[in-house]
């Protein structure tokens, strides 16, 4: 497969005969990260994690001719649209356009992605990560550590071809704890450093990790890899 990393959280991942993109985010410039046209006879699936402006970028509805978008269930869409949608809530498992979607909770808003496209295991994590911040109170991060873990632990055991998972500098030293629980509890053949604020330093900074041979080094926007 190969993996496009548009910006932030935002991916598409592009198979044998279908192309998923999650979580597109352009900062407000024109489309110049994805062309529809570029892949005709190929079924296209937006995913939108939550309704944060960082994660759905509303003009992927544009593209009903397309696409096929699937979509949180707090994501709120205009009476008068008119696309095929899947409206996901978490903890569900779905079939749609031949792929099986399970969700799970995101400790933040929406859900995250665990999705299987012809025997290809994606995962993505919206915004469920283990949002430690140091100042915030024991308790506060406590219950983010156990809504974190139990989350992953409803998929543990298992491995993914790709992972998209957060790691956000904001977190200071706690920046890597998402994936260091996932990769011990879950696995994943490549994992793809997400929603770290064009910070790329992030990516060098995990491969030094035990797991650092399966971080992908992303450098720049609209950056294509093979897996």
């Amino acid at each position: 497969m190969k993996v496009t990393y548009f910006n932030h959280s935002g991916f598409l991942v592009e198979t044998e005969n279908k192309v998923l993109v999650f979580d597109y985010y352009s900062q407000g410039k024109l489309f110049d990260f994805f062309d529809p046209k570029s892949y005709k006879g190929k079924d296209i699936i937006f995913f939108v994690s939550h309704n944060h402006s960082d994660h759905f970028d509303t003009r992927i509805l544009d593209w009903t001719d397309e696409a096929s978008y699937v979509i949180s269930h707090d994501v709120t869409l205009d009476t008068a649209f008119c696309g095929e949608v899947l409206y996901v809530k978490p903890h569900e498992t779905y079939q749609f356009h031949g792929l099986t979607i399970e969700t799970l909770l995101s400790n933040d808003e929406g859900v995250a992605f665990a999705v299987l496209e012809d025997g290809k295991a994606i995962y993505h994590g919206g915004d469920l990560n283990w949002w430690h911040w140091n100042g915030e109170s024991q308790e506060f991060n406590n219950e983010i550590a156990k809504s974190y873990q139990d989350e992953i632990l409803r998929i543990k055991g298992r491995k993914f071809q790709v992972a998209f998972i957060p790691a956000d500098l904001r977190l200071q030293d706690k920046y890597y704890w998402a994936t260091d629980y996932f990769m011990q509890e879950v696995d994943a053949d490549a994992v793809f450093p997400m929603h770290f604020w064009g910070k790329f330093e992030v990516c060098r900074m995990l491969k030094e990790k035990p797991y650092g041979d399966k971080i992908i080094q992303i450098s720049k926007e609209n950056e294509t890899f093979t897996i």
